[in-house]
Formats: C-alpha cells, sequence, structure tokens
C-alpha cells in the first residue's frame, strides 16, 4: 500500500518536534561560563544539573525501558504464546522497591556516574574502568537489539529494505542527542512515550474495525485459547520462575545500569527519584498489558483471515497490519510511534555510554576538548548499536534476544554493585581488573551453567550470575583482603 502526503507530514512533524524540544532543553540546561570547570561542564552535560522532576524523570525511565521490542516484539510474544511476559512486569514491582529502599540511598548524590560510586572507597582507577567497559559492552550488545526492531516498520513505512530504516532512525537519533545533553533526551523522551502509548492504544481500536469483529469478539476467541493467560494452576512454574526472575532481573537494569540509574540520580531530590522508580512498576505493567493485547488482537483477527505470505514471523505482523490496514494519517502516527519508541531507548543509551567513557573508560583526556571529545563520543557508539542492529537482523524471536543478551552479564554486574556498595562491610576486597574480570567471569559461568548443563528458565539466569560473581567476590575478598592504604 502507498502511503500518501499526509503519512509523510505526520512523521515530519513529529521530526522537527523532537528536534524543537532537544534545542530547547540545551537553552535551558547550558547555563555555565566557558570557565567553569570541566566537572561542572559534564554534570551539565550527563546529569542535567541534577534538575530532573518527577516527572521527567518517571516518563524517561518508561520511555527507555518500552523500546520497540515492547511496540513489535511484545505484540509478536503474545501472537506466538500468550500473557505470560507480564509475569516479569510484576516481579519488577519488588526489585523497585528494593532500588528505592536500599541503592537510591546509597548512590544519590555521589558520583557522576554508578561505576564511580563502586570505585570511591576502595576500587583502582583500571577496576573502574574495567567494570565500566564491560557494563558498556553488554550494554551495546542489548540495545543493538532493540534498535533493529525498531527499523521494521520504519523501513516498511519508506518502501526499502531494514538496513536503510536502520540507518535513518539511528542517525536522526545521534543528531539531537548532541544538541541539550541528558535534558534533551528527557524532554522528548515525555513527548515520545505519549506517542508510543497513543499508538498502542489506536490499535486496540482499529485492530478490531479492520477486522470486521469487535473487541470483545476478538478478545474472547483469544481468551478462549488461553492467549491471554499468564498463570496456570496445573502449572505455577512459569508463573514462579518469572516473577521471581522479573525481582532480580530488574535490579540488574534499573539499578545498576548507568542508563536508568542516571534517570534517577540526576533528579532534584533523593525522595522523588525514589517515587519516581516505584510508581514506574505500575506504569510499565499497564503499558506490557496494552501491548499483550495487541498481540492478543491480531492472533484472534487471523483465525478467520489468511496469514500474510509475505510477513517472515509474527516480529514482523504488526509492522505488516499497520501498513496494509491502517488508514492514512494513523500509520503515519504508527511509524512515529515505532520511531518514537526506538529514538527514546537508543537516545538514552549513547547518553548514558557517554557519561560512562568520559567519567571511567577515558577520564583522562584534555577536560578542554569535552565538546569534541563529546561528539567522538557520541558517533563512535552509535556505529557499534548500529553494526550490533545490522548483526541482530538474522535473528527471529526478537524480544526475549533483547533480554537474554542482558541477562549473561547484568548478574555480575549486580553482584559487583551489592558487594561493593551495598554488602561492602562483608566484602572488604579491592575492585581491580582481576577481581571484575573474575566476577564477570564467574557470573557467566553460573549462566552457562543454567541455560546448556542444567537447561533450567532464563529468568533464572541473573540469579546464577549474580550469587556465582559474588561467591568468587567473598573468595577473592578472603584470599586478598584490603586493608586501606
Amino acid at each position: 500500500m502507498d502511503f500518501l502526503p499526509i503519512d509523510w507530514i505526520v512523521i515530519a512533524i513529529y521530526i522537527i518536534f523532537v528536534f524543537y524540544l532537544a534545542i530547547r532543553a540545551g537553552q535551558e540546561t547550558r547555563t555555565l561560563t566557558p570557565s567553569a570547570s570541566a566537572r561542572d561542564r559534564a554534570r551539565e552535560q550527563y546529569m542535567a544539573n541534577n534538575s530532573l522532576t518527577f516527572t521527567e524523570s518517571i516518563c524517561s525511565i518508561i520511555a527507555t525501558e518500552v523500546s520497540a521490542l515492547t511496540f513489535l516484539g511484545i505484540p509478536a510474544f503474545a501472537f506466538n504464546k500468550d500473557f505470560s511476559f507480564i509475569q516479569i512486569y510484576l516481579g519488577a514491582i519488588l526489585g523497585r522497591i528494593a532500588i528505592a529502599l536500599v541503592f537510591l540511598p546509597k548512590v544519590y548524590g555521589k558520583g557522576l556516574t554508578i561505576y564511580e560510586v563502586m570505585a570511591q572507597e576502595t576500587g583502582l582507577p583500571s577496576g573502574r574502568r574495567t567494570v565500566a567497559v564491560l557494563y558498556a559492552i553488554s550494554k551495546i550488545l542489548s540495545v543493538g537489539v532493540r534498535l533493529f526492531s525498531g527499523s521494521i516498520l520504519v523501513a516498511h513505512f519508506i518502501g526499502t529494505n531494514v538496513y536503510l530504516g536502520l540507518a535513518v532512525v539511528t542517525f536522526i537519533t545521534f543528531l539531537y542527542t548532541l544538541i541539550g545533553g541528558l535534558k534533551a533526551v528527557v524532554r522528548t523522551d515525555i513527548m515520545q512515550m505519549g506517542l508510543f502509548i497513543s499508538g498502542g492504544i489506536i490499535a486496540h481500536y482499529l485492530i478490531p474495525v479492520t477486522s470486521g469483529q469487535s473487541w470483545g469478539e476478538l478478545m474472547g476467541i483469544a481468551a478462549a485459547a488461553g492467549k491471554t493467560s499468564f498463570f496456570s494452576v496445573a502449572n505455577p512454574w512459569p508463573f514462579i520462575f518469572g516473577f521471581f526472575g522479573g525481582v532480580l532481573f530488574d535490579m540488574s537494569t534499573h539499578g545498576v545500569d548507568q542508563d536508568f540509574a542516571q534517570r534517577l540520580t540526576a533528579n532534584h531530590s533523593l525522595r522523588r527519584a525514589q517515587q519516581a522508580i516505584f510508581f514506574s512498576s505500575f506504569i510499565s505493567i499497564s503499558v506490557g498489558l496494552l501491548f499483550l493485547g495487541v498481540g492478543a488482537l491480531l492472533w484472534a483477527h487471523y483465525q478467520s483471515h489468511p496469514f500474510p505470505a509475505t510477513v517472515a514471523n509474527a516480529d514482523h505482523l504488526f509492522s505488516y497490519y499497520i501498513v496494509n490496514h491502517f488508514p492514512a494519517g494513523i500509520r503515519g502516527i504508527m511509524v512515529a510511534g515505532v520511531m518514537a519508541a526506538t529514538m527514546s531507548t537508543l537516545d538514552s543509551t549513547i547518553n548514558a555510554l557517554c557519561a560512562t567513557v568520559y567519567n571511567d573508560i577515558l577520564p583522562n583526556r584534555d577536560s578542554a576538548n569535552l565538546e569534541r571529545n563529546s561528539v567522538i563520543d557520541t558517533a563512535v557508539i552509535t556505529l557499534l548499536l548500529f553494526g550490533i542492529a545490522v548483526v541482530a537482523s538474522a535473528n527471529d524471536g526478537l524480544l526475549l534476544l533483547g533480554l537474554k543478551v542482558q541477562s549473561w552479564t547484568g548478574g555480575a554486574l549486580l553482584g559487583i554493585f551489592l558487594t561493593k556498595v551495598v554488602f561492602k562491610k562483608w566484602f572488604t576486597y579491592q575492585l581491580t581488573p582481576a577481581s571484575v574480570a573474575g566476577a564477570y567471569a564467574f557470573g557467566m559461568a553460573g549462566v552457562y551453567a543454567n541455560t546448556y548443563v542444567l537447561q533450567w528458565d532464563w529468568n533464572l539466569n541473573v540469579y546464577w550470575g549474580c550469587a556465582l560473581s559474588m561467591l568468587f567476590l567473598k573468595v577473592y575478598a578472603a584470599a586478598r583482603p584490603y586493608r586501606g592504604a
């Protein structure tokens, strides 16, 4: 189906407004004189001078976690399976309570990045750099998958292959991320969150309209087939694994991932940051249910309509439906929604990784060249994300792929954080490259055992990774206790 001018106008308005918000945010944030210290200028760029409000923090958290994997991958999950993905969101409530009450009081106001906090008392610069490098690698891998999923609908929209669509989304995000730092990222995230949620609501209205059946009829068909179920009394273990997996998985993402931690530590008060992370869990559940519902509606629709021969797998199905069944103008809104979901994840990742490179990986560069280095860092990180996205294009099941990538290393990073920040009295060791590498090696060995030897549920990956990394660090601390300078 050809796209009409109104679709292109909608996309153009969205892109123009993104740059407008970024420019305005940059103007508001950049208040320092050229003579200000490099540290102050970095805080302005990467922490927005601790000016984030409760609304900005919570909206940016949701926008960052709700990538195109949510927009396209969660409907695909429900289409292929059921609503069982929601159990991860339910477990996240407990994880975010722990972040609010335990993690945030120990890191808020203590440093530019969370990895700086880990190394403040008993860490070598090389140890801190090792943590940051390993985090950056795992982040680039996991977000690269999310970036590819967002290019699927854009490629359908512009009538080209997925790689050109990927390049378009990546380049636009690269440009506006440079303009205003964290404040620009957060301000655009607010608009983008509203846009992709609106897209999900529109889909719930239009799928029944185009299908010729009511919303209730379609959901009834899906429910009768078990597509809306998420708990089975006969076999409760998948729910249990998913729920408890969501607890620790969320602690490893929203708690010790600079991408999410940045949105909390940049808030103007600890209390508001705690409120933002707690209440965000309930919005996440609502968004998850919204897009799982889209998948159920699509499944019910295709029980009485032929499945499109040109669709390779369920990851592409919602994109196909939007392009071929939604009316002009609305198609443009849906494409903008996917772009918003993709760009809000990508811009946050770029900004967080740039902060990590500046503060932890390459802290000794000439401070007078902060702006030039920031441009270089942004370009390099963007290209790396683009490269991983291209590799991810060869895989199906993008939703679980993106989550599983992060589960392999998230447990080890969480284990290091717990031993250096939360339970540091019981782990008296120095953060060195050896201790960090050992923790990651043992953590990933635990995930390997869970995945390929025991073949247990992947939701337990973070538990194995965290437990074995902490076990290694306890032995390391006993063998090489740190007694101070």
